[in-house]
Order: C-alpha cells, then sequence, then structure tokens
C-alpha cells in the first residue's frame, strides 16, 4: 500500500513524472508497483520559507518503514523533485509507517488479508 503524495505549486504535473514517482516507490519499498499510488496536486497556491517560487511537500507513506531508510528515501524523492526544478531545500518529505491495522483494503484491513489461513478458521 505505498503511497506517493506529492503536494506542489509547479503547474502541470506530466503522466511521465507520475510513472517515474511510482516506479520510484516501488524500487524503495521493494513492493509490486501494482500496489503503489501515487497521487499529485500540482499547480497548488503555496509557499515555502516565504516565497511562491516552486516547492513542495511529499508524503511517504508505507507499512514496514523503517527509519533507517528515511535518508536513503529522501535522497532519492529530492532527486526526483529535481526533474519538476524543485530545489532540494524547497521541500519536505513526511515518512509514514502506519501498522497493517491501520489500512483499509477490499472491505477489511490487510492485517486480515495478510493473516494466515490457518488463524482466520478460528475467528
Amino acid at each position: 500500500m505505498p503511497v506517493f503524495h506529492l503536494f506542489t505549486n509547479v503547474s502541470a504535473v506530466s503522466g511521465e513524472f507520475i510513472g517515474k514517482a511510482s516506479k520510484l516507490s516501488s524500487m524503495l519499498t521493494g513492493k509490486e508497483e501494482a500496489r503503489i499510488a501515487v497521487i499529485v496536486h500540482d499547480g497548488l497556491k503555496m509557499t515555502f520559507a516565504g516565497t511562491n517560487q516552486p516547492c513542495a511537500i511529499v508524503q511517504f507513506h508505507s507499512i514496514g518503514l523503517q527509519a533507517s531508510d528515511h535518508p536513503r528515501y529522501s535522497s532519492a524523492i529530492a532527486l526526483l523533485l529535481g526533474e519538476l526544478d524543485i530545489p532540494s531545500d524547497r521541500h519536505y518529505i513526511q515518512f509514514y509507517a502506519p501498522s497493517p491495522m491501520q489500512i483499509g483494503k477490499c472491505g477489511t484491513t490487510i492485517e486480515e488479508l495478510t493473516r494466515p489461513k490457518e488463524d482466520m478458521l478460528h475467528l
């Protein structure tokens, strides 16, 4: 369930960029791209450090993110944002590692979906 959520004042973020964000999210998390969601809010009215020059906030969510990997993720995401001409000093990246019980899918939670079948017999 990795999610790459971008908020930016840069207009007209391309489908190509969104595809790169999806592939990068897959590479960073080791999860197949079929499980990745990318959400882009572009052309927003926003400021960063008191100016409206290109800027961004990225929220990167995935079950199992490790804090020790955040610097590597930050570096890779900064390179990607550079393709939108957003300098590394004009964005923040927020990392979230929700538990499997906090993510719903298919009318249940990831925790329930990944529970071994023998455990399900005892419910």
